[in-house]
């Protein structure tokens, strides 16, 4: 019976320590770039609507237009990476043919969306989505980057730290369109001000659709009368910007239109 008692006991011990020891494997959920899908064909339509500040004639110009971006085929960069190219054409009116403009390219790599934007390249979004989450959206451009403009040259990247994620799949209504997204993440690329400069731009995606809204304001102001002489900054520091900018742009950016 002692024997019997020890096969038993021995018995047990090995199920246990074979149970004890079985591997766990975590099975993890495939990550989704519904917020910016890829695919050749695919076209987006924007209204854009654009205030100008030329400072050298001291002058505001105000223009709307459109911007049709075509996904074209997948071909392969420079870095060896598959990528995308986004054809870019303009018109004043919708009625009337599309003139090409540019062409930017967009990829995915290493769960990030790159996209080069006039020669400038920007992480625009990075994957899983999720609120509050954070990166450095422009790591390939240098802060001090001079951007050209109407009237000269604008410090358009200044003070840019990291892209924020907010409101990840929530609703977003356009009040320029009306239009109401059910599903949509808001970025934050840059949001801060003082006496005499205004840097912000927000950029909103919506699920299955990609870029659906943007803003951006990246103004200077010194406060002179008349665009010349010494500015005196005292006198508009509670002015709105729309009225006290002597350089740079505002430009809202509408999807109207997609496949």
């Amino acid at each position: 019976m002692p024997n019997l008692h020890i096969k038993i006991s021995a018995c047990i011990l090995i199920l246990f320590s074979f149970f004890a020891c079985e591997r766990v494997v975590d099975t993890l959920e495939p990550i989704s770039f519904d917020y910016f899908p890829l695919e050749t064909n695919k076209f987006k339509t924007y209204k854009i609507d654009s205030t100008v500040y030329d400072e050298y004639n001291c002058s505001v110009t105000k223009t709307s237009y459109y911007i049709k971006e075509v996904t074209g085929a997948e071909g392969t960069d420079a870095e060896g990476d598959p990528y995308y190219p986004v054809y870019r054409y303009i018109t004043y009116d919708t009625a009337q043919p599309w003139a090409l403009l540019n062409i930017w390219s967009e990829k995915i790599e290493d769960n990030q969306v790159q996209r080069v934007e006039d020669n400038q390249r920007l992480i625009k979004l990075t994957f899983p989505v999720s609120n509050d989450k954070r990166w450095d959206g422009i790591p390939y451009i240098r802060r001090d980057t001079l951007v050209p403009l109407r009237g000269g040259v604008i410090d358009m990247y200044k003070d840019w730290d990291d892209f924020v994620i907010h409101s990840v799949g929530e609703t977003f209504v356009d009040t320029v369109s009306g239009t109401l997204y059910t599903d949509a993440a808001q970025i934050s690329q840059v949001d801060k001000t003082n006496n005499i400069e205004r840097r912000f731009s927000r950029e909103v995606y919506a699920k299955d659709i990609g870029l659906v809204y943007k803003e951006m304001w990246i103004l200077d102001t010194q406060c002179r009368i008349n665009c010349s002489g010494v500015g005196d900054i005292a006198t508009c520091i509670f002015t709105q910007w729309e009225d006290k900018a002597e350089k740079g742009f505002i430009i809202t950016q509408t999807l109207i239109d997609y496949n």
